[in-house]
């Protein structure tokens, strides 16, 4: 009998802090169910008493371990820690290509799902192209409470603020830079447009560099947060002009220094060599006899607007090397809102936080009512990959709202190189490596 009461105390206490963690109170009757699986046994809950065939009962065991089973695996999917794979090398040399990290949930507090009418584990969509989920029921934004808040140079994975609306056709293009090329209409057109809802928008992962209030500035490449220099980090990747005596750096060369020959551009003409690096490669580039010069690429300020760059429009002449200064909004400030600053908030206002905005004769409409002030509902971020010149990241999409944060990468737990075999490709010295 003591056993009883000790595992229906563990059961009930572990149901009862996940019931708190949650607020979803009314679950705590469920104990009254527990109470009596493990001490007063007055129920049957077995399926004897209905008098089933036993192929029938052994049909329905099976299926409810079965989905005992889902459920188990989606809970720790969506409150504790999911796997992700890194498909780009815009984090290089931090994280590559083909690594598979473990992402924690409990970090900045898990956020709950928002459209529950879904097919587990299919993010967004089916083998078949189609959409794995329903929006018929949609829930409010809930973020249960978490271990910390969001630091600088955390690396962080997200929802892309910008995946709300995609081409089918080019899944990995974005759609409002396609739009600005081809115009909004043409492609509506030519094209079939899907949208998705924030927590079925694709992952993306980059680092931190801005938290809520922090002023932002880069110039000649130099990240500037608060007035201070932000050191490049050891494994940082830049582009570099890369000058030989006349002829194409070796092979052997590029493979010592883990450089993928597909990602090097050669020009014979000047010998020019474009190549992203790191400290390390730049050093060890230096010592190689045929190189004759090695120069940083900096993107100077145009005389014309970079269209790609945030906020997109004409009053900002910035580009991915001279950037800003740039101030990440926070829940409760309040900015200025008008014809200058609307780019800089316009997707927060419209988009980000439901409202509706128009612009008539140079005055701001909130929802019907002109101003000149809007106060900010929610955090927000501004992330970079370390692969400075190879990332399409804050300075081209602008902030990532606090809704979208999934949670903080802690650990790759395997590592293959793209289009390899497990046996050739494989990455042993990655595997189970912390990530900072």
């Amino acid at each position: 009998m003591g056993w009883r009461y000790l595992g229906f105390l563990v059961a009930g206490l572990s149901w009862s802090l996940l019931i708190v963690w949650t607020n979803l109170w009314y679950l705590l009757i469920l104990n009254l169910v527990l109470f009596d699986l493990f001490v007063s046994r007055k129920v049957d809950w077995s399926l004897r008493r209905y008098g089933l065939p036993r192929l029938i009962q052994n049909s329905i065991e099976w299926l409810s371990i079965f989905l005992l089973a889902i459920l188990i695996s989606f809970s720790i999917k969506i409150l504790l820690v999911e796997a992700y794979k890194i498909p780009t090398p815009s984090m290089e040399e931090t994280l590559l290509a083909g690594d598979f990290i473990f992402v924690s949930k409990l970090a900045y507090g898990p956020r709950l799902p928002q459209t529950i009418m879904a097919i587990p584990f299919f993010h967004n969509k089916l083998p078949s192209g189609k959409k794995s989920y329903s929006e018929r029921i949609k829930l409010p934004y809930k973020r249960l409470n978490g271990f910390s808040k969001v630091n600088r140079n955390d690396i962080i994975v997200f929802n892309f603020p910008e995946g709300d609306t995609m081409v089918v056709q080019y899944p990995g293009q974005n759609y409002y830079s396609l739009v600005r090329q081809y115009g909004r209409d043409y492609i509506l057109s030519e094209f079939d447009v899907i949208t998705h809802p924030v927590d079925k928008r694709e992952n993306y992962v980059k680092r931190c560099i801005g938290v809520p209030g922090d002023t932002l500035q880069i110039i000649n490449g130099e990240i500037v947060v608060n007035g201070e220099v932000k050191p490049k980090l050891p494994m940082q990747k830049f582009k570099y002009y890369v000058s030989t005596t006349g002829s194409p750096l070796p092979d052997s060369l590029l493979d010592s220094l883990k450089i993928l020959k597909s990602s090097v551009t050669y020009n014979p003409v000047n010998s020019l060599h474009v190549l992203f690096l790191t400290e390390e490669n730049l050093e060890a580039l230096r010592a190689y006899p045929t190189v004759r010069s090695i120069k940083q690429f900096s993107e100077p300020t145009l005389s014309f607007q970079n269209q790609e760059i945030f906020p997109h429009s004409s009053g900002y002449r910035w580009t991915g090397d001279n950037f800003g200064p740039l101030v990440v909004p926070f829940k409760g400030d309040t900015v200025q809102v008008n014809t200058s600053t609307l780019p800089l908030y316009q997707r927060i206002i419209d988009v980000y936080e439901d409202n509706e905005l128009q612009e008539k004769d140079g005055v701001i409409l909130i929802n019907g009512v002109p101003s000149d002030t809007y106060v900010i509902k929610m955090d927000y971020f501004f992330v970079m990959g370390d692969n400075h010149h190879n990332s399409a990241d804050s300075r081209y999409w602008g902030f990532v709202p606090e809704d979208h944060l999934l949670g903080k990468a802690v650990t790759v737990w395997f590592s293959i190189e793209p289009d390899k075999s497990l046996l050739d490709g494989l990455r042993k010295e990655r595997i189970f490596r912390s990530i900072k």
